[in-house]
Order: structure tokens, then C-alpha cells, then sequence
């Protein structure tokens, strides 16, 4: 009985606990990030860089972003120019100068779900319960020789993943998830953070390296990030294609009549 007690008094104190523990820890973050303040003054910003491959093959990148879920990424390689982009609001589109014919197109399925899950301005903690994210302390783990927090976070019930945050700097190292491969097949992606600076007094992360169930398949490396850029409002949206007037019979030209008839000889 005293057993069946303490177990139903801890099964109480508990979840308070931890919920205490995450807002601890997210308040902590955000400080070591630069603060709310600063935070929400970055807005937008635009990062340039390159991306290499398992395969040493490298890809040059701008990318545009902005708060909460606008983004524009252009890539470069070989001749070949990819564009995709998102407003938050319409469904990614791309565009791809090695399809034939390039045009303006949505994304397929798959991929158009990995690019709006990738798209969020802020870090799930900074972003918050306003953005749909809930968060469940897990304890402490070694990972890779550092001890780091663990938080578990889903967000709307439906996509779930693992932060694990250093426990001295508070900064996020890495992000597991659950995926879906191309063939269908479910796989581990954890996304590792590193080269944290200061992007007008905001700490970011400028290189980004994905592993895939253990195995390094590419690596963000960015080289410069420029906060608060002026751009487009509607730079992130797909871009409406001209419209090309039919040409009919009142449209179309006419060969030129002279004014005066010809002299009959």
C-alpha cells in the first residue's frame, strides 16, 4: 500500500515537474540565443552558402526567410538553377531549369511535406506553443561525449521528433526524427547543429549536417547570413506565369495600305 502511494503521489507531482523543467529550459535557451528581444528582431534573413553531398558533389545555395514559415531557396550546379519556394499559405512550388519544359509547378507530395516541416523560421522553443509545438522533458543523456537535455516535441498531434540540447550552453545540437524514404521505407534522421554566431546578436548555427540511420548523406556549410534583408513581400509565392493574348483576326496585324491609289499608266 505505501509502494501504491508514493506511486500515485509521483504520478501527480510529475507532469508539474516537468513542466516546470521545460519552461527552465526554455527560458534558458532563449537566452543563450541572444534573448527575446533580439530574437524578435531578426525577422528575415538571407543566408548564402554551399551544400556538399556523401558523393563530394557540391551545390551552391542562397536562401531567403522569413518569420514564420516564408522561405525561398535557390540552388545552383552544372548549369542546372533550382528554385523552390513557400508562403505559408499555397502549396511549395518549384522551378527547375533541368526539367523540360522548366516551369512553375507544385511540388510533389512528398517533398512538399519534408519542405514545410524544414521551413520554420524559429527553433520549436522559440517558436512555442503559439506555433502549434508541445514539449515533453525526457531527462538527461551522454550524447557523442556531452551531456545534453533531452525534450520531446509534437507538434498538433501529428509530427514528433527529439531535441537534445547541450546542457552547459543550452544551444540545440541535434534533431531526431522518424522519416519517410523515397521507397516508402521508414528511416532515422538526426539533423546536427554546430559553428554557432552571432547574427545581429542572435546565435545561429552555419553548419548543418544530415545523417540518415547512422550515415552522413550531406552537409550545409554557410558561409554568410545577412539579417533583415529587403526583399519582395510576395517574393516567396509561385510566380504567375504572363498571359499570352490570342492573337485573332481584330488583334492580328495587317499589311500596310498606301493612303492614295496607284497612278494608272
Amino acid at each position: 500500500m505505501a509502494r501504491l502511494l508514493i506511486v500515485l503521489f509521483l504520478g501527480v507531482l510529475l507532469p508539474g515537474a516537468r513542466a516546470d523543467r521545460i519552461a527552465e529550459i526554455t527560458e534558458i535557451h532563449l537566452a543563450a540565443l541572444g534573448g527575446r528581444e533580439r530574437i524578435e528582431a531578426l525577422r528575415s534573413f538571407r543566408a548564402d552558402g554551399h551544400v556538399l553531398s556523401a558523393t563530394g558533389a557540391q551545390v551552391r545555395f542562397t536562401m531567403l526567410a522569413a518569420r514564420p514559415v516564408q522561405v525561398r531557396i535557390e540552388t545552383e550546379r552544372g548549369g542546372r538553377t533550382l528554385i523552390q519556394g513557400w508562403d505559408g499559405v499555397s502549396a511549395p512550388w518549384e522551378f527547375d531549369t533541368a526539367a523540360w519544359p522548366p516551369r512553375y509547378r507544385d511540388m510533389a507530395t512528398g517533398a512538399a511535406r519534408t519542405f514545410m516541416s524544414d521551413a520554420e523560421f524559429d527553433d520549436p522553443l522559440v517558436a512555442g506553443e503559439a506555433r502549434g509545438f508541445t514539449f515533453d522533458f525526457a531527462g538527461e543523456l551522454d550524447v557523442e561525449g556531452r551531456k545534453t537535455l533531452r525534450v520531446l516535441v509534437t507538434r498538433r498531434l501529428v509530427e514528433t521528433f527529439t531535441l537534445f540540447l547541450d546542457e552547459e550552453t543550452h544551444l540545440v545540437l541535434m534533431r531526431v526524427e522518424q522519416r519517410e524514404s523515397a521507397g516508402g521505407r521508414a528511416v532515422r534522421v538526426s539533423t546536427h547543429y554546430t559553428d554557432y554566431r552571432p547574427v545581429e546578436g542572435v546565435l545561429l548555427p552555419h553548419t548543418i549536417t544530415l545523417t540518415i540511420d547512422g550515415r552522413v548523406t550531406q552537409q550545409t556549410k554557410i558561409a554568410r547570413i545577412e539579417a533583415n534583408p529587403a526583399h519582395e513581400a510576395d517574393g516567396f509565392g509561385r510566380p504567375v506565369a504572363p498571359v499570352v493574348p490570342a492573337v485573332t483576326e481584330a488583334t492580328s496585324p495587317r499589311p500596310a495600305v498606301d493612303a492614295a491609289p496607284a497612278e494608272k499608266r
